[in-house]
């Protein structure tokens, strides 16, 4: 049982398109309120501007393009490296019996580079009590390993019991202990997730339920067999040496 569930990167850019828009708006209201200044003079008092005024209107509008146009080319850059930030370190991960939440948090440059800070959280499928999915946000109500680091130093590997830490300090000392994961809901169909997430939870609940019962009625059987020859507590093989 494994799945990969990556953000949206349509409803990301959407977002921060908004952002521009917010921040260009300023510039666009200026525009707005000088065309009805030089609208009035024109139309209604049928007069041609003063000419101070004539200058003042001019730089205010050459200021106000300017404005928008750095506003919206350094908001495009920094959209595209946080759009490429969040497609590699926002996602939901479905490992067998584990479930890696990650969410990126922010981007800085420092030394040179741009270096990316996530929140991960690991938890046990069989540990998820409930998940819901409101508005804007999907909560996960179950006890996780929950870390705040910088990306580069999370990386894992998957194992059969879970996964493994690149850093091995990690995987023993590393985060702390949660009850809950609230995430924003970056993803296509927040409440396909939700429901994808319970039926993994039950399904893996059955699963170890099933290896329990089974583990059970093995222990059973095997306590009721008489070996003819038991094996003493303390068992020394023979000491085989090749011959030369």
């Amino acid at each position: 049982m494994h799945k990969m569930i990556r953000v949206n990167e349509k409803r990301l850019a959407a977002k921060y398109n908004r952002r521009i828009f917010l921040a260009v708006l300023p510039a666009v209201s200026v525009l707005i309120s000088l065309f009805i200044i030089v609208m009035i003079f024109v139309v209604r008092l049928d007069s041609d501007l003063p000419q101070e005024m004539y200058r003042t209107v001019f730089y205010a509008a050459y200021a106000s393009i300017a404005y928008g146009f750095a506003v919206c080319l350094a908001g495009s850059f920094i959209e595209d490296v946080l759009i490429k930030a969040h497609r590699e370190h926002t996602y939901i991960q479905i490992a067998d019996s584990v479930m890696i939440v990650s969410q990126h948090t922010q981007t800085v440059f420092r030394e040179r580079k741009w270096i990316n800070y996530k929140k991960m959280w690991v938890v046990k499928l069989s540990d998820v009590k409930n998940v819901e999915c409101i508005r804007n946000h999907i909560t996960i109500t179950a006890e996780a390993r929950y870390f705040n680091e910088d990306a580069s130093w999370l990386g894992y590997t998957r194992t059969d019991n879970g996964i493994e830490f690149d850093r091995s300090w990690y995987d023993s000392n590393g985060g702390k202990t949660v009850s809950s994961i609230e995430i924003t809901d970056f993803y296509t169909y927040g409440e396909r997730i939700v429901r994808h997430i319970r039926h993994c939870a039950d399904k893996t609940r059955e699963r170890d339920i099933k290896r329990e019962k089974f583990r059970r009625e093995m222990l059973e059987i095997a306590g009721k067999v008489n070996h003819p020859k038991k094996l003493p507590d303390r068992y020394t093989p023979p000491d085989k040496r090749r011959k030369k």
